[in-house]
């Protein structure tokens, strides 16, 4: 059974993509100009559909994903595949080529037009491209670079049957007729219709509607998506400006002074640059335990690593604390904690610097960057905050609060024993700090 995620098929749906859109390329073409032999065209069709009868029979051992589990049982594999896609991919593997081969002459006109049957796996390639690269590109983005794909594809189909209808009454050298028919096409499809190509005849009248009628409906459904599809490009950036502009006609309602307003607005605009907007704890919060621990110590690695105190911590603890950690931004010149206050939080130093100052602020005893940690004295020894702690600059720090703290360490003696070791000693430290 091959995984539907495994590197095998990966590189295998990439394969079948790549050949289906070089056929669509390449087949219209060759009803136009001789670029096949009768004898290339018929191992060029064994070649197409050989490779579709492989991908027709892998379909089969391929498992798929059904409600978050993998279905390996291979009569649901076959029952799910011949509901769905099944049809399409035998049409385009049969050997057409060599069946028509045997009732027509090379060359003819139907063995040239049955070669387009296998465009038909177009339909799968587009599905294809699709999952090999939703989650590596805006979803946006790729239903818009889809669109302009397949609009290139009609363009190319409908410039090679204008060639077959118009003929070359001209005399036009290969390349020019195509470029022409082209021309011909995008001035169409897109309603500009210059006029100065014309239809003559019954045949390129009625095929010319046939083309107005599609070039309509495609510029409306172009236009109609084009808008949403750009808003959509980004949809954080999108709510981000949404959410300012009710902010600050809220401001401007309530009369909020320019001073307040500028450092909100740079709040705003520091948290768009370094968490694109998004409140992490919100997104966690609708994720199950189980996830909601491993995208935690995915998103706070950087806390594990820069905090000493973590290196010699046990797997376990460092998951408890980390999962219990709360976000919090401060911005320059913000009181992290004021001296006197009842300490009930401790707090992780993930981005930026705090001074740590006496009471009355006339003293500075260090400045904290990425990394360190402060607020546990408080709470270990009991006490009132010791000293004020002032952001330097925009701060990102992570919170634990006294409940959480004690319920975590406590199951922990060696690890609370060194804390509050590391406590004691910050606590000399400030005192002998102020006597100077």
């Amino acid at each position: 059974m091959i995984a539907a995620d495994s590197k095998f098929r990966f590189f295998w749906n990439i394969l079948i993509s790549l050949v289906s859109i070089g056929a669509v390329l390449v087949l219209p073409l060759s009803l136009v100009y001789p670029i096949l032999s009768p004898a290339m065209a018929v191992l060029s069709g064994l070649f197409l559909s050989m490779l579709f009868a492989i991908d027709l029979v892998l379909e089969f051992f391929t498992s798929y994903v059904r409600i978050g589990q993998v279905v390996t049982d291979r009569k649901e594999i076959a029952s799910r595949y011949l509901r769905h896609g099944f049809v399409l991919d035998l049409i385009s593997a049969l050997p057409w080529f060599l069946m028509v081969s045997l009732l027509f002459e090379s060359g003819s006109s139907a063995f040239s037009l049955i070669g387009l049957v296998h465009l038909l796996k177009l339909v799968k390639a587009n599905r294809l491209v699709k999952t090999l690269v939703e989650e590596r590109i805006n979803p946006a983005i790729l239903r818009l670079m889809l669109l302009v794909f397949w609009i290139i594809i009609a363009a190319h189909l409908i410039s090679c049957a204008w060639i077959i209808v118009s003929g070359n009454p001209d005399q036009l050298a290969p390349v020019d007729r195509y470029v022409l028919a082209m021309y011909w096409t995008v001035t169409t499809i897109t309603t500009i219709g210059y006029g100065d190509i014309t239809p003559k005849g019954t045949t390129q009248i009625l095929f010319v509607i046939m083309v107005e009628i599609f070039g309509a409906a495609m510029y409306g459904l172009v236009i109609g998506n084009i808008a949403g599809l750009i808003a959509n490009i980004d949809v954080a950036k999108t709510q981000y400006k949404e959410k300012l502009e009710k902010i600050n006609a809220f401001f401007k309602y309530r009369a909020i002074p320019a001073e307040i307003k500028r450092k909100i607005d740079n709040y705003y605009a520091y948290l768009w640059e370094t968490r694109r907007g998004y409140n992490e704890m919100a997104i966690l919060d609708d994720l199950p335990n189980a996830l909601k621990e491993s995208v935690a110590l995915c998103l706070n690695k950087e806390i594990i690593e820069k905090v000493p105190l973590f290196n010699s911590a046990e797997p376990p603890l460092i998951r408890d604390i980390i999962i219990n950690l709360k976000p919090a931004v401060f911005t320059p010149g913000d009181y992290v904690v004021r001296a006197g206050e009842y300490g009930d939080e401790v707090f992780f130093i993930s981005r930026g610097s705090v001074d740590v100052m006496s009471p009355d602020e006339t003293a500075k005893y260090a400045t904290l960057t990425s990394g360190a940690f402060f607020g546990e004295m408080a709470l270990l020894l009991s006490t009132a905050r010791t000293a004020t702690i002032k952001a330097v600059e925009y701060c990102d720090l992570y919170v634990l609060d006294k409940a959480t703290f004690d319920k975590v360490i406590g199951r922990y003696p060696a690890f609370q024993e060194s804390i509050r070791k590391m406590a004691e000693e910050r606590r000399k430290q400030n005192e002998a700090a102020a006597r100077k």
